[in-house]
Parts: C-alpha cells; structure tokens; sequence
C-alpha cells in the first residue's frame, strides 16, 4: 500500500470516529494541507475543538482509530503547558513509514490560547467536519504582529553581530560539532530569520520551515549555497557570506521597517 493511501485512511478513520462523538466539536488538517505542500513524505498534522471536559476521551478515541491499522509504535503525549498552550501528542504505526505519523492537537473550547487559523501565517485549513462553525479563518492582529517584528529585528540585529565570534573560535579549535552547532545556531538561523522579516513577515518566526516556498528563488538560492557545509574550512566561507547577506539585508529592513 502506497504512503498517501495510508495516510487517506488513517484520516478517514480519525474523521470518522470523531466526528459521531457529541463531544468533538470540529477538526481540520493543517501543516502541508493547509499551506498546499502536501507530498509522499506529508505526515498528518490534526487539531481538533472538544468540550473543556473531553480532552482525554480524546486522546482514547483517536489512539483507538490509529489502531485500527496496526500496533504503535512509538506514542509520544507532551507535557503540560505546551509551548502554543493545546494538548498535543504523536503516534508512529508498525509497518508504517515513521514519516506518516499523526500529529494530534486538542483544543479546549474555551481556551484563549491561538487556534492556528490566521491564513497569513498557517494557510487555510481543510476542515474534516466542524459542528458549530468553529474553523473559520482569524484575522491578523497587524499592528500587535508588526510591533512583534521590529521588537525582533532591534534585537537580532545585535546579537549576530556579537556572537559571529564563537563560531570562529569553535573552527580555529578544530571542534567540528560545537562549529556545525555554533555555525546554525548563531549564523544561519538569525540570517534566515533576518530574510523572513524582508521578504515574508507574517512568518518572521517560522525559521527554517516552508523556506523554500517562502523566500524569492534568488534569495532562497543563496541560503541553499551555505547550509551545508561539509568541513570546518567551509563554516569560515560560509559565515563569511552569511554576513556579508546580513549587513546587506540590514540596511533595507532599516527602511522598509522604519528602524
């Protein structure tokens, strides 16, 4: 059986056997469904509404539906608080492809805690069923989210500056992990996020996720040419350009943001 036949069915049975529960009040696929990047190597990426008191039945009843197609695996439930506030927890099926898991999260109804639905930011959900039209696109708070960004930008912008030395120092004491590590933490990752704010804001915060997609094909093609440097020689270049990309985007995220 084919992955994407496995995933259809592993979505029917979820679908189905929460939508006949009083309880369950809505679900939809986000991820790659919503954002139109569904592949081969697609997991499932579920969020569902259930009354305040149903949140264990929950966690059953979906546990139930995924077993209905073989033994797990592997079963991981979170810990509480989350870091966006949901209860949230993954399953891997034997037999499976590890790549075709299901990524549940439950959403409380009264919860104040974001519900994913802004489509700036996470694209337009597909809704399996939704009971009292809970799934309905949320509009970006634009003045709060641009506050966010420039309060980010003040503070990237320093931090890289300073810390480009301990990847160096890390390539000079010919310490190959503690550069990769540095190199990504330090380098890449704040370039990326610098980029995002330029060329796709809503999704400042959404690192290295979807950045092909998100970025304009010329600039994606320069974050391609250093992400994988294959010596401790190669970091050195790499930062090298990475920060000449850096002090250019600076100066146009200065005037397009004001700073």
């Amino acid at each position: 059986m084919h992955t994407d036949e496995i995933r259809s069915r592993l979505i029917e049975s979820l679908r189905s056997a929460l939508e006949v529960e009083p309880w369950a009040l809505a679900a939809w696929l986000a991820g790659s469904d919503a954002n139109g990047r569904t592949d081969r190597w697609s997991d499932i990426d579920l969020l569902v509404i259930v009354e305040d008191d149903a949140v264990e039945r929950t966690f059953e009843t979906c546990r139930r539906a995924i077993q209905a197609h073989g033994s797990i695996s592997l079963e991981l439930r979170l810990p509480m608080p989350t870091w966006h506030g949901h209860d949230q927890a993954f399953w891997q099926l034997e037999g499976v492809p590890d790549w075709c898991m299901v990524d549940l999260v439950v959403i409380r109804r009264g919860s104040t805690a974001p519900r994913f639905l802004e489509v700036e930011r996470h694209g337009v959900a597909e809704v399996l069923f939704d009971r009292q039209g809970l799934v309905r696109p949320e509009p970006l708070d634009r003045p709060a989210h641009e506050a966010k960004v420039r309060e980010r930008l003040h503070a990237l912008v320093p931090r890289f500056r300073l810390l480009q030395h301990l990847v160096r120092k890390a390539v000079w004491r010919n310490d190959a992990p503690e550069a990769i590590d540095r190199y990504l933490t330090f380098t890449l990752r704040p370039l990326v996020e610098l980029l995002r704010i330029r060329n796709v804001p809503d999704r400042f915060d959404f690192g290295l996720r979807y950045l092909r997609d998100d970025l304009p094909s010329a600039v994606w093609s320069e974050i391609e040419a250093i992400s994988l440097p294959g010596s401790l020689d190669a970091v050195l270049r790499f930062q090298a350009t990475a920060e000449r990309i850096f002090e250019r985007e600076v100066v146009l995220a200065a005037v397009q943001w004001r700073t």
